[in-house]
């Protein structure tokens, strides 16, 4: 069964879509099969893989509002073995409040089950905020991946964001872990960059993943060529950074296999954090 996790924060701005994109497109390039699942209404997927909404036939919004079947929202990608489900909310604000008011609880996580056995990973890609759509993904969800952009506010956020973490798991979702938090947008020449890192680092201890995403214009440039930046430029610094993301999340970084810690290893430390 194909390991479910949620790429999510309270703050926008931070690499969710980003990580999902490029990190879904580097674990296929392993050989793994991967599903992309966006519930943002801002449905940046989709744009990262150049579609319109004329190449989309079906999406989350149906599978929401009309219980349509999760795999007949399945697109596959020009990546070998990268699927995704777009979330096909076109800037309608109807249609957007139609969505989040059909996110029942537990909606995404039934509607994954069909197909999990086909993936080795499901990446959810949430809204930057914590309103029903992230709620549903945190329910569905075995893990947790949290980018944290290293700035001041991104910390202020993170304090919050775990206490929400710890509340789905006691409420709704007992077996949520975190997979690790993911330092983001690193300008390692900044002062203040470098002491939000040691923050981080010092604050919630390996439960930060040892790789760190550069501050990349590669990356930044992906919904422009409409495909994840190891098509287009397998040089930049932020496929490099990817790739190390995808094998420490297969092997950890000693090149074991490994888990991340259990949630209540995190208890306590939003009030160090915020």
């Amino acid at each position: 069964m194909g390991e479910v996790i949620a790429v999510a924060s309270q703050k926008g701005g931070v690499g969710k879509t980003t990580t999902v994109v490029n990190l879904g497109a580097s674990l296929a390039e392993l050989g793994k099969r991967v599903l992309l699942v966006d519930v943002d209404p801002q449905g940046s997927v989709a744009t990262s893989f150049g579609m319109s909404r004329y190449d989309v036939r079906a999406g989350i919004l149906e599978v929401f509002t009309q219980d349509l079947p999760i795999r007949e929202a399945i697109h596959r990608t020009e990546i070998e073995g990268l699927d995704i489900v777009p979330s096909n909310v076109w800037s309608d604000e109807e249609e957007k409040r139609n969505l989040m008011g059909a996110a029942a609880e537990s909606k995404l996580r039934q509607a994954l089950k069909p197909v999990r056995d086909e993936y080795d990973f499901i990446l959810i890609d949430c809204p930057p905020n914590l309103g029903n759509l992230t709620f549903n993904a945190l329910i569905a969800a075995d893990s947790v991946l949290v980018p944290v952009q290293c700035e001041y506010y991104a910390l202020k956020a993170l304090g919050r964001f775990i206490k929400v973490i710890r509340s789905v798991k006691a409420q709704h979702n007992p077996s949520l872990r975190y997979r690790g938090f993911l330092l983001t947008m690193v300008d390692l020449r900044s002062n203040l960059a470098r002491r939000v890192m040691e923050k981080v680092r010092y604050t919630l201890q390996d439960l930060v993943l040892d790789t760190i995403i550069p501050r990349n214009v590669r990356l930044a440039e992906v919904p422009y060529y409409g495909k994840p930046a190891v098509l287009f430029d397998r040089s930049a610094k932020g496929v490099a950074a990817y790739a190390r993301l995808a094998k420490e999340l297969l092997y950890g970084s000693t090149g074991q296999a490994f888990e991340r810690a259990e949630v209540e290893e995190g208890a306590g430390v939003e009030a160090q954090v915020a």
